[in-house]
């Protein structure tokens, strides 16, 4: 049957999902509060998987409606305690034939009287207690047999059919039963009270809603109690009880299905993901320009610091005191302004501050280490690349010109030699000896004092390396950060994934229908938004 398959599919369905949010509790994306409201949000099982039992119809009303007299003139016999007897309702009476047998239903400490009427056999009375008491226990007991019962039969008086209680348990529980609405003592009634009555029941989601009038102290002419007895035996058949199972299957898929989309909400959009990668970046902007100017003051003393140690850089590296308490301080308040941000577009931040746990605790190790590394790479590699091609070409021509200066020198002595042989000529002259060795001297000393002086100062090249690292070092912080909001971008995905499919599959389920007759009187006792 439709119903069996639903119930199913249900089943299968609610596996899934409890599952799910588990799994989605354990990785922070659901909080406690929010998993607990699954198990909250899921109705109790209806005791109708039993074949061929009685309809289980429950008289609710507030005090001195009259609820026990009407049930006690649908019985035939005071089986309920009247007002006189007992102002305020306090316990559960259960009033059914001998020969059946009931469900499963919580008896302790009820009321539990019998009858012999065949004709209402396929019926078990249950008188429930006034549900405005002050008494907290009254409430207890309403909602501890709610899911056992049918049908509803609703009591009110001319005096309290607007009582806010009353109200608040109908519009509550409206969904998931099938309602009979009584305006009991018709005798003290007006007519507009019974057209007020009913704008109400509309307003509660009851499109054509079944009112009877009764009058248990007195007969009356217009009196509707007749109606009613024919009206409830109609519906105490096994098709009633098929449908009302069919019934309340689809309130228990349109709660969940309702939990689901709660569940999705609390996830978080797609959109605003994209907005707090924005949101970060902007933001680091303006905070790693302040960071790099408060580490301004200190920079001149670390490279001096780098400087003194510039032939064992070794000893540097335990020197380096860049990231302090105050840094930490501009780092941790951007990171939690981000993640209020996230609050504020209604993510989940739980999982994201865990990814951002890590990063906090070794922001300064990530810092120091960059800075360390770049001062290295800058004291070994002095200068800028264009300076140290420059003095690469002077260290050359601190070599070459000597020598060429030098085999200048060697081919004039030499030449002087020959033509003076052939000329019988002077061979050289003093002043020619004086400018060889000036030629020499200079071609030598003017490059030797050009890499004396040109050579990059250890500290500017200290200094260079430190403000190279500060802005490499902050560079990586804002890297980390953006993976591990990419990290919680993914892992929303997935979770989202996740949802549509159980969502997809709850609409499948929600999607069966099962078919009133026409003018079914079932059909207009339940609530017109959860009617199938």
């Amino acid at each position: 049957m439709v119903e069996n398959l639903m119930a199913y599919e249900y089943s299968d369905l609610l596996s899934r999902s409890k599952e799910w949010a588990l799994n989605a509790h354990q990785q922070d994306w659901l909080t406690a509060q929010q998993l607990a409201s699954l198990d909250s949000a899921e109705m109790a099982q209806i005791a109708q998987e039993m074949p061929n039992r009685p309809l289980l119809i429950a008289f609710m009303g507030g005090t001195g409606v009259g609820k026990s007299s009407l049930l006690n003139r649908l019985a035939g016999k005071a089986i309920a305690k009247s007002r006189i007897a007992r102002p305020t309702s306090r316990e559960v009476t259960v009033f059914y034939h001998r020969e059946v047998t009931l469900p499963n239903l919580p008896l302790c400490g009820v009321t539990v009287s019998h009858h012999d009427d065949d004709s209402q056999k396929m019926m078990v009375w249950i008188d429930m207690p006034d549900f405005d008491s002050t008494d907290t226990q009254n409430k207890a007991l309403v909602l501890q047999w709610m899911p056992y019962i049918d049908m509803l039969i609703y009591v009110v008086s001319p005096e309290r059919y607007r009582d806010e209680k009353a109200w608040q348990l109908l519009l509550a529980q409206g969904a998931r039963h099938a309602w009979l609405f009584v305006l009991n003592q018709w005798d003290v009634g007006q007519h507009a009270q019974a057209e007020d009555f009913e704008k109400q029941l509309h307003l509660a989601g009851f499109d054509s809603p079944l009112v009877f009038k009764t009058s248990c102290t007195q007969t009356l002419a217009d009196d509707e109690f007749a109606s009613l007895t024919q009206m409830i035996g109609q519906l105490a058949t096994q098709k009633t009880l098929e449908q009302l199972a069919y019934h309340v299957q689809q309130v228990r898929v349109h709660a969940l299905q309702k939990q689901l989309q709660y569940y999705l909400a609390c996830l978080g959009e797609p959109v605003a993901m994209q907005k707090l990668h924005t949101h970060w970046l902007e933001h680091w902007k303006l905070t790693s320009k302040q960071l790099q100017q408060g580490f301004a003051w200190r920079l001149p003393l670390l490279a001096e610091q780098f400087a003194t140690h510039a032939s064992d850089l070794r000893a540097a590296s335990c020197d380096i005191t860049l990231w302090d308490a105050w840094a930490q301080t501009r780092f941790e308040d951007t990171l939690n302004e981000t993640i209020v941000y996230a609050q504020r577009q209604h993510l989940p931040i739980l999982p994201l501050e865990q990814t951002m746990v890590a990063i906090r605790a070794n922001a300064k190790k990530i810092v120091h280490q960059t800075v360390e590394l770049e001062t290295r790479q800058s004291l070994a590699k002095r200068g800028t690349w264009l300076h140290r091609g420059l003095l690469k070409m002077v260290g050359v021509a601190e070599i070459v010109l000597p020598l060429a200066a030098m085999g200048w020198v060697g081919y004039q002595v030499f030449n002087g030699y020959y033509e003076s042989n052939q000329t019988h000529l002077h061979y050289l002259s003093v002043d020619f000896a004086v400018h060889s060795v000036l030629v020499c001297a200079l071609s030598w000393i003017i490059p030797f004092f050009i890499l004396k002086k040109c050579q990059p100062s250890l500290e500017k090249s200290a200094l260079r390396g430190l403000n190279k690292g500060i802005s490499h070092g902050l560079e990586a912080l804002n890297q980390h950060i953006v993976a591990s909001i990419t990290q919680f971008e993914s892992q929303q995905i997935a979770q989202l994934q996740q949802m549509n499919e159980l969502l997809q599959a709850s609409e499948s389920i929600s999607s069966q229908h099962l078919t009133f007759e026409l003018d079914s009187p079932l059909e207009r006792m339940l609530v017109s938004g959860d009617r199938q």
